[in-house]
């Protein structure tokens, strides 16, 4: 395989995990709070996470780091570049990430 699929899918992968273990503890929190159901926490916090990454791209994290130091510099906003070869693109941010994260919400969300 070629060397940025794989960076890309295992970026994919690191963001599904992190997801998903961000998503267990706030529904945790918020289901200690409430003392109710942990289920249906989980389903739309997951939900609601793969709409944050999705309405991002992914990167809005990444950028926001380097911001101060570019305008520091002079240099404008960092822009995704898309040849680079590196790393997943918005696109596939919402096909290997927020997809696959919402629909796993549906699902735990509908089965509880």
């Amino acid at each position: 395989m070629h060397r940025g699929v794989i960076s890309g899918l295992r970026q994919a992968l690191v963001m599904l995990i992190f997801s998903a273990v961000v998503a267990l503890v706030v529904a945790g929190v918020w289901a200690t709070l409430q003392g109710s159901a942990f289920r249906p926490k989980i389903g739309i916090a997951l939900m609601v996470i793969a709409a944050l990454i999705s309405l991002t791209g992914g990167t809005a994290l990444s950028r926001a780091t380097t911001n101060d130091a570019r305008a520091f510099l002079g240099m404008g906003p960092d822009l995704e570049d898309p040849d680079a070869g590196e790393g997943l693109t918005g696109i596939g941010v919402f096909l290997f990430v927020s997809l696959p994260l919402f629909i796993a919400g549906g699902l735990v969300y509908g089965s509880g």
